[in-house]
């Protein structure tokens, strides 16, 4: 053959060979066009049906377009059995498929190469009963079972034509792109799913996830899912980008999360790895509240769960928001086995701030900076009936937390800790007490506000009374089991200043010790114990201890009515008492009482001064004591001391007298001698003067005050010179 022919003939062929693919396509395309492909829906709606053990329905179409070779089916449904009111477990719109032409044409196979769900609806329903989904028979095989498809071959020399293919639809093996290997090989090396999968998209449009949980009474929804994913194939890493919104029907709260990531799928979807992921997440109230929306961003390393064992793992997970910042690591399993741990660390959290949009109550605190920054690190640990917060190492505003704290949630619900907290002062966390509408009416209408006012100023509020909001109810604390340490270094607050406060709690059905219960302050030290028993009607409380050394210049010196504003205090008690309020405590308060004081300055006259010789007597002078004893008992909230005695420079002191705790009211009688008096007075020695002091300690009336008296009938024994001295000096006190 010449060269010319030769060329000839190799043109003819190629355009044989050429043409013969393309008619190949077009007779594919004639036979897909005179298909019906509805009439396959009964065949798959049964072979799922078996599958699942659940009625399936494809209500709409099924259409098939050839480029790109794509199926579109319309209107599925998973029909949820006959336990549940809800027709349906999971509803479809659309599902859109894309299979790989080549593959189908030359090998046979079904490539998915792209999917695509609209409007996916999963209806989730757990009941008295049990739950709608545990019982599909197809879950043991997605999860841990082959699903035994029938493999096919991969090269094949006759291939069939489209009809048979469509025919033998039930016998196609599905598997990766069709340079991957074999089918053969595909499903030796495949996970136990029985074959393999890929797709260059995974799209979901418009998604919705719905959990009822009818037994405690709350709906979960993430809804407005929107996914895509790109290269997607198993054991591989892919591209994810996906946003939804999360609601809890328990809270008013809605989360709008968008979140990008690369996901990993492994051993059978049972592995799901998200790493380096970012996001933003969109916490909003309902409009009609006008409460800012908060934005946080996120982003982490990873994020790792097993389906199968229920094991997640989360590595360097970042949040940030509202000028905020917490980090938290933590790995383990949950479940019937729960067992987790972690780490968080969190900076400049402004818990006001917080709690404002996300509408979590808080009292109205009278300082404004109360509350307003957190930072600090803890670990935890979990394992599904103990809740354990290590290494606790808090700044919540100026005041530092260190230490341990655990809590069982079993049915003694143990709480243990062991805590150090610094610089406290009570003082900040002062609250001002919330108002029923008509005590609201009030205060306003006696500033002029009326009663129509809904947010009322801050002027209103300073009328108000202020509380610690310290949330410790008799319920509460009579269903406590606790024991524990705990201490508090530079305690300050309602006049006091505390060095050191040590507690040692053991709170047992409703049987709470304090013991020891120990206070450094003002240079000296409180020892004592304290028990209060919750188990009957009314609560009884019994503290005994002593005083040593303690010095009472600083916390009377605010207490303008008090006779004694300083002096060094010695002291022991055994006090019992019981009731629900204030009032009820101190009326029933019982015990013994004993004290020793030194240094006692006694405001209201100087006595010394008089007996020194220096005239006139006034009621703003001050007595110095030297030592004060008094021994006595309380009962019925009246303390009467038996015994009372003093000792001054110039004089000495016995009596008796009693203090009404409740009315604040005190009636003393003093027999002071005098020992050493001084020029003009000197006449007065070894003179018994009985002076008196009754009263209201807490009354600002002048009639009711507490005030000093002479009484001069007493003195009817004395000379004539002596009783006209003491007229001259006490003229303006005597009875």
């Amino acid at each position: 053959m010449n060269k010319q022919n030769y060329f000839k003939w190799f043109k003819r062929a190629t355009l044989v060979l050429a043409i013969i693919p393309v008619l190949l396509f077009l007779a594919f395309a004639g036979a897909v066009s005179l298909i019906d492909f509805n009439q396959y829906k009964p065949q798959i709606e049964q072979e799922v049906s078996n599958y699942t053990g659940r009625e399936f329905k494809i209500d709409g179409s099924i259409d098939v377009s050839i480029l790109p070779f794509m199926f579109r089916v319309n209107e599925l449904a998973l029909k949820n059995s006959d336990a549940f009111d809800a027709e349906n477990l999971l509803t479809v719109h659309s599902a859109q498929i894309e299979l790989s032409l080549i593959s189908f044409l030359f090998y046979k196979e079904m490539n998915v190469i792209r999917l695509e769900l609209f409007e996916p609806k999963l209806h989730l329903i757990k009941n008295a009963q049990g739950n709608n989904w545990s019982d599909i028979k197809g879950l043991a095989n997605w999860f841990g079972e082959p699903l035994n498809f029938e493999a096919g071959t991969r090269h094949v020399h006759t291939p069939q034509t489209a009809s048979e293919w469509f025919e033998s639809l039930e016998k196609t093996q599905v598997s990766v792109k069709p340079e991957a290997q074999s089918i053969t090989e595909a499903t030796d090396s495949s996970d136990n799913l029985g074959f393999l999968w890929a797709f260059d998209s995974l799209v979901v449009h418009d998604g919705k996830v719905q959990l009822y949980e009818k037994v405690q009474g709350f709906a979960e929804t993430i809804s407005n899912i929107n996914v895509l994913m790109f290269d997607v194939a198993k054991e591989q890493p892919f591209d994810v980008s996906s946003d939804f919104v999360y609601q809890n029907s328990l809270s008013e709260r809605v989360y709008d999360v968008h979140l990008n990531g690369v996901l990993t799928i492994k051993d059978a979807f049972k592995v799901w790895q998200l790493r380096q992921w970012n996001g933003v997440f969109r916490v909003r109230l309902p409009e009609e509240q006008k409460i800012p929306d908060i934005r946080l961003t996120t982003q982490g390393e990873l994020f790792e769960f097993n389906m199968d064992t229920l094991e997640i793992a989360v590595q360097n997970g970042f949040l940030s928001g509202l000028d905020g910042q917490l980090t938290t690591s933590f790995s383990g399993q949950f479940g019937l086995n729960t067992l987790l741990s972690g780490t968080v660390d969190f900076k400049q959290l402004d818990f006001k701030e917080w709690a404002y949009h996300l509408k979590v109550p808080l009292p109205k605190f009278v300082d404004s900076t109360a509350l307003s920054e957190g930072n600090g690190r803890f670990e935890w640990h979990w394992d599904g009936s103990l809740f354990l917060l290590n290494k606790l190492d808090l700044q919540v505003d100026e005041t530092t937390i260190k230490g341990d704290l655990s809590y069982h949630l079993d049915l003694d619900k143990q709480l243990t800790f062991d805590l150090t907290v610094s610089d406290l002062n009570l003082e900040r966390y002062k609250a001002y007490v919330p108002l029923s509408l008509n005590q609201e009416s009030e205060v306003l209408g006696s500033i002029g506000g009326g009663k129509n006012l809904t947010n009322p100023p801050e002027t209103a509020l300073t009328k108000t009374p202020v509380y610690l909001p310290v949330p410790l109810s008799k319920p509460f604390l009579a269903r406590l089991n606790a024991d524990g340490d705990l201490k508090v270094m530079n305690l300050s607050g309602f006049d006091i200043k505390i060095d050191l406060l040590e507690v040692e709690l053991l709170a047992q059905a409703g049987l709470l010790q304090f013991a020891p219960l120990d206070v450094h302050l003002y240079q000296g030290e409180l020892l004592s114990q304290l028990k209060i028993d919750l188990r009957v009607d009314e609560p009884v409380f019994h503290w005994k201890g002593r005083v040593n050394h303690l010095e009472l210049a600083e916390p009377l010196s605010t207490r303008s009515n008090s006779p004694i504003r300083s002096g060094l205090l010695v002291s022991r008690f055994d006090l019992k008492t019981k009731g629900h309020h204030k009032e009820a405590l101190k009326s029933q308060l019982n015990g013994v009482f004993s004290a020793t004081l030194e240094d006692v300055p006694l405001s209201g006259l100087d006595l010394n001064a008089l007996l020194a010789g220096n005239l006139p007597l006034t009621d703003s002078g001050t007595t110095v004591l030297k030592k004060v004893s008094v021994l006595g008992r309380w009962k019925g909230g009246i303390y009467s001391a038996r015994k009372l005695d003093a000792r001054s420079e110039r004089f000495s002191v016995t009596g008796a007298g009693t203090y009404d705790l409740t009315h604040s009211e005190v009636d003393a009688y003093l027999n002071v001698l005098i020992e050493k008096p001084e020029g003009g007075v000197k006449i007065l020695k070894g003179f018994s003067l009985p002076f008196i002091y009754q009263g209201v300690l807490t009354s600002h009336s002048a009639e009711n005050k507490a005030s000093w008296k002479v009484d001069l009938p007493r003195t009817a024994n004395r000379n004539k010179a002596q009783k006209a001295l003491i007229q001259t000096l006490f003229k303006d006190i005597l009875i």
